[in-house]
């Protein structure tokens, strides 16, 4: 396989259980993150975390949508 459309024809064709195997397979080969140690790939999960849509809303942003919300049944 010479190209990466290649490769992804190929994990394409997989069957459900073929590809699970890939996946833990290829989780496998990669080392554990360790918290407790910097690293690029840590770094790169926890940018991943917090840019991600799994950000936490602060006590303020949760009133707003609330007050929004109540504004709209209060109006139908």
């Amino acid at each position: 396989m010479n190209t990466v459309l290649e490769i992804k024809a190929a994990i394409d064709s997989l069957s459900p259980v073929e590809r699970a195997e890939l996946e833990r397979l290829l989780a496998a080969s990669r080392p554990p993150l360790d918290p407790e140690m910097d690293s690029p790939e840590l770094e790169a999960e926890l940018l991943k975390a917090a840019n991600g849509p799994f950000t936490p809303f602060s006590p303020e942003d949760l009133r707003q949508a609330c007050e929004q919300i109540a504004g709209k049944k209060r109006r139908e």
